[in-house]
């Protein structure tokens, strides 16, 4: 991992994810949620059984509201934290049907191996910035692209930088910049609020 960013957090202990994620479910991260979902409303229209991997999931805050706003959606949801996925796997049940969790490092390249089906997009909120730097960002974006259905979209809504905040970030420009060499098209920030922004691209119609 990169010195752009280093995970602060203890996410392979039951005890801090439980503490963490009652600390992160908050008002600005729901308004946040709305956005994607509009984002999923538009790209994927009349799809209602588009199928959407989630890169870093939690506790699966954000699939519980997708789930519950698509009827017919189908998810994968990814992590490194096992009692993550503990959590996440007890807060999906109702929806357990549509939803398959597994344990993957999204810094080890072969990470897309462990996906079942072709999604028409991937998603994630929160969360990449704990994963590492450019470098990460950059492979991640490419195993992404190469994933993704013809026209499917990648999104990632996360911290970027901005002056004067004290922590080292990846800029808005940059991160559109990599989504572009990664070969997505139509790259764009949907969202700037601060130092909390929303990315989005498309990989190339089939």
């Amino acid at each position: 991992m990169s010195d752009v960013a280093t995970c602060p957090h203890q996410f392979h202990s039951a005890e801090y994810v439980a503490a963490w994620a009652k600390k992160v479910d908050n008002p600005i991260r729901r308004s946040v949620f709305h956005h994607i979902l509009a984002h999923l409303h538009l790209e994927l229209q009349t799809d209602d059984a588009a199928h959407v991997v989630e890169l870093a999931c939690g506790p699966g805050l954000l699939a519980e509201f997708l789930l519950g706003n698509r009827s017919a959606m189908t998810y994968e949801g990814l992590d490194f934290s096992a009692p993550m996925l503990a959590m996440a796997e007890q807060r999906l049940a109702p929806f357990s049907d549509r939803v398959s969790l597994r344990v993957v490092d999204l810094r080890d390249e072969s990470w897309t191996d462990s996906v079942e089906r072709v999604p028409r997009a991937v998603i994630s909120t929160q969360a990449l910035h704990d994963v590492g730097g450019a470098e990460e960002h950059a492979a991640i974006y490419r195993a992404s692209a190469a994933l993704l259905a013809p026209g499917g979209l990648l999104l990632n809504a996360d911290f970027v930088d901005r002056p004067g905040t004290g922590r080292r970030r990846i800029g808005l420009a940059r991160q559109l910049e990599m989504m572009a060499a990664a070969g997505l098209r139509g790259t764009k920030a949907t969202l700037d609020l601060g130092p909390y922004a929303c990315v989005v691209g498309f990989a190339p119609p089939g």
